[in-house]
């Protein structure tokens, strides 16, 4: 046995690169068969013979379907079809083959042209449809994560049976620990330890995220090879496989272990392989199909609880994080240099996150507190973050991997937060170097053994507590950290815009960064009020009878979203009052008389514009629902008139012709209580309602303060609030909105959306996460039209915008960024739809391209 560090990383990069899912051989607890689109047998595991009385040679170039009954044939293609379109094996239960006594579990799934089968014995008639419930009564019930972890492991052993089940959870580095453990009482204990990245390779780790169940019924018994009808024939993919054997290395490591069998159920959170619930077992075991259905159901959702419970953690986090944080900007002078008023606050944040020292580098600045790292060193460090450009925060517990000039004697460790691209304005965290224990299971570094002339990289033989020492690394950088400096960074961000405006020798060279800040905290407002409405709307399908508080939540949503963005565009100075009703307004604008709009040109404060903009949206969405603008009025009129009187304040009349009598006023739901008390409470005006045989009246009276006489100086010409007659397009012309195309990387927000274009005619909704699934989708069909996010993690939709407008395919921009944000110059006639999208509002857009809505 020999250690030799370059035979090691060549062999594990050549086992993460093994073909695990072409290894052409089963389990022996059932048998497959693989067929084409004709039903000519193709491939065939060896053991038919084992579970029929036909032997796997007769079969292999047969017509499968003469050799089964027609509504077995029939049920199995129905199968293949499922499977297709959920992306899974579709399974058919307590089927009856010919030549066999015993009924088979079949597991139907597709692999190009080729229609696989896996038959399997079924076991048991035992149902296991409480299992699920049982589980998700445990989640339900246990509101603390680890009490949660702890009770999952011991519900899933006693719901399995196996003897010992784990949750392993995956680090920043790729190693996994056990953070929970059920086991029986003669067991060594594996809780809280360690395992290295190499022990789970990664292409496993993808199947792992294809297929959220995998059990090895048993490491001792053989494998069965398949055979194929064509020797010359590429090997069959297996990657959705139950049966598919097991790579010799994992079987050995296994056995090390004295695991006899096995199953893991994969937990995947925002995409990404989170962890495994590892279930060992002393003796072979043969997990039912009936229980492993319930467990891949499982999966899914306790993954999505889990993700739930991790968000609302990081959420605590981040408003403990901001409230210490706005104690150091408190302490913070404006007339002093940004930079050493955050550096002189280090031991506030030492309260805040556990750093020895901190270093401000902004605009070639470089000023230091406590272990820092020097000018030269930073500089140095600043070129390696470089090619991160896309990270806001980028963490390093071992200074000397990103580069060895950077060893120091004072740093290891680094949270690099930034704070600029143009120029490199980084805040940096450090930590000193600490000697770390790290409990592995056995020693964690792979084994080269010399077999012959050929180097074999083997699992290790020993699982017994293995401690590391480590001096050259600090304690690593966890999640909880990231979100303590992203919240950091946002206040800095806030501290920035402070300081830009009080040093108006330096206004010209801040004007662009304010606005990019302003920018970037818009955008995570909006995007926050988004996955509101987005989480509100989805909710909604499966209820019916909520659909009007739905509708009602997600359009007040997006009214205060709109109030937000003209503050915004308006640097949060004050906002026309005109401009403010148009863009309420223009969702209900049906013709050209509905409005009279009346009255001298004024600005609202900017504290006053949400408490104004929810009443008005209130005011116009109760006409429309029951008013003056509603289905039983063919001629009502809204009449807003207002007069501006320096002691009063500013007078506004609402007054409604034409719609149903009002004879008395409604209950107090919601909306009216939002009209009602709005105006008195935040800003200390009035209100006023009068109910009329003609319809609503009311008077809203806002003091002073709280107006200004003048129009906003980027006040836009809104005279007119009538609709453009020459956008009105008759119906006979209108073009068909027969399907459409998502390309969004939030799938809530993609899910939403997609929801709403159905709500307004479209048939067919496809959504994709990246510009590339979508282009490959585009080479094959041209939807009706496309809605595409700007801003796809770390790409951008311009280049396939401007390819869309080349072919002719109608588009819209959406972004949480507001309807203010540049466009390339090929893209600036593209309608921009802001986050979240109204439903009212999109339907307008689509109907001004000349469809049908």
């Amino acid at each position: 046995m020999q250690r030799d560090s370059s035979d090691i990383n060549t062999l594990v990069s050549q086992c993460d690169n093994e073909p695990i899912h072409l290894l052409e051989h089963v389990q022996h607890y059932g048998f497959l068969i693989a067929v084409s689109t004709e039903g000519i047998v193709t491939h065939i595991s060896e053991n038919v013979g084992d579970f029929l009385d036909v032997e796997a040679s007769q079969l292999l170039g047969e017509n499968l379907w003469e050799q089964v009954d027609k509504e077995l044939a029939h049920a199995i293609r129905g199968a293949q079809h499922q499977s297709v379109i959920i992306g899974k094996p579709c399974h058919l239960k307590a089927r009856t083959l010919k030549g066999a006594t015993d009924k088979f579990n079949i597991a139907v799934h597709a692999v190009g042209g080729t229609v696989v089968m896996e038959f399997e014995p079924e076991a048991s008639t035992v149902s296991h449809d409480n299992v699920l419930s049982a589980l998700m009564n445990q989640v339900s019930q246990l509101k603390d994560i680890p009490l949660l972890y702890d009770g999952i492991v011991e519900a899933l052993k006693f719901a399995t049976g196996f003897d010992r089940v784990m949750l392993y959870q995956f680090l920043s580095d790729g190693a996994g620990e056990v953070v929970a453990e059920a086991k029986n009482a003669d067991m060594v204990p594996f809780l809280g330890l360690r395992y290295p990245a190499s022990d789970i390779p990664k292409q496993a780790r993808a199947l792992y995220k294809r297929t959220l169940t995998r059990t090895i019924a048993s490491v001792h018994a053989k494998t069965s090879p398949l055979l194929s009808h064509d020797d010359n024939a590429p090997a069959l993919d297996l990657s959705q496989s139950k049966l598919r054997a097991v790579s010799p290395i994992h079987i050995q490591y296994l056995k090390n272990m004295g695991v006899s069998a096995s199953m893991s159920i994969s937990i995947i959170i925002e995409g990404e392989l989170w962890g495994l619930i590892a279930c060992h077992h002393n003796s072979d075991k043969i997990v039912p199909v009936r229980l492993l259905s319930q467990l891949e159901l499982f999966s899914e959702i306790f993954s999505l609880e889990l993700s739930n419970r991790l968000i609302q953690e990081r959420i605590r986090v981040s408003e403990k994080a901001t409230s210490t944080f706005t104690k150091v900007l408190s302490n913070l002078a404006l007339g002093q240099s940004l930079a050493n008023a955050i550096v002189e606050q280090l031991e506030l944040l030492k309260g805040l996150i556990d750093i020895d020292g901190i270093g401000c580098c902004f605009s070639d600045e470089y000023v230091k507190n406590g272990a820092a790292l020097s000018h030269k060193k930073v500089k140095m460090l600043t070129e390696y973050l470089a090619k991160y450009s896309d990270a806001e925060v980028h963490r390093l517990d071992n200074l000397v991997i990103a580069d060895e000039a950077l060893s120091d004697n004072e740093v290891a460790g680094v949270l690099a937060i930034k704070i600029s691209s143009s120029p490199m304005d980084y805040i940096f965290l450090y930590r000193k170097s600490i000697t770390q224990k790290v409990t592995w299971a056995g020693n964690p570094e792979k084994r080269v053994e010399k077999r012959g002339n050929e180097n074999i990289l083997t699992p290790r033989s020993s699982f017994e507590k293995w401690i590391e020492v480590n001096a050259t690394k600090s304690i690593s950088w966890t999640d909880l950290d990231m979100e303590r400096a992203k919240s950091i960074r946002l206040g800095v961000m806030e501290l920035t815009i402070r300081h830009l405006h009080e040093k108006e020798t330096i206004q010209r060279e801040a004007k662009k960064r304010l606005e990019l800040l302003i920018g970037e905290l818009n955008h995570r407002v909006r995007n926050i009020l988004n996955l509101v409405n987005a989480i509100v709307g989805q909710t909604s399908q499966t209820k019916n009878d909520i659909d009007t508080f739905v509708n009602s939540l997600s359009a007040r949503i997006s009214a205060l979203a709109l109030g937000h963005d003209q503050l915004t565009h308006a640097s949060w100075k004050s906002i026309g009052f005109r401009k403010l009703l148009h863009n309420e307004l223009k969702a209900y604008m049906v013709n050209e008389s509905a409005f009279k709009i009346a009255g001298p040109d004024i600005s609202i404060t900017a504290h006053a514009v949400t408490p104004v903009v929810l009443v008005f949206h209130e005011m116009i969405t109760n006409a429309a629902k029951y008013g003056a603008l509603s289905a039983t009025s063919n001629d009502g009129r809204v009449a807003i008139t207002w007069s501006f009187d320096e002691e009063k304040g500013c007078v506004i009349e609402w007054e409604e012709k034409g719609g149903p009598p009002v004879a008395e006023m409604a209950s107090e739901g919601f909306g009216m209580t939002v009209i009602k008390s709005v105006i008195p409470h935040e800003l200390g005006g009035k209100t006023e309602l009068f109910p009329d045989i003609s319809g609503l009246k009311a008077r809203f009276t806002i003091p002073e303060k709280h107006v200004e006489l003048g129009v906003s100086s980027d006040e836009d010409d809104v005279s007119s609030l009538s609709v453009t007659k020459s956008s009105v397009i008759p119906l006979s012309e209108r073009k068909k909105t027969a399907s459409a195309f998502i390309v969004e990387d939030n799938l809530l927000i993609s899910l939403d959306l997609q929801r709403k274009l159905r709500s307004v005619g479209f048939k067919n909704v496809e959504i994709f996460g990246d510009v590339g699934s979508a282009r490959a989708a585009l080479a094959q069909r041209d939807p009706s039209m496309l809605f595409l996010d700007v801003h796809l993690g770390n790409e951008n939709s311009f280049q396939l915008g401007e390819d869309l407008k080349k072919r002719g395919v109608p588009f819209f921009f959406i972004t949480g960024y507001g309807a203010a944000m540049a466009l390339p110059q090929a893209l600036e006639d593209v309608t921009v739809l802001t986050k979240p999208v109204d439903t009212e509002l999109l339907e307008k857009e689509i109907r001004n391209l000349g469809f049908e809505a």
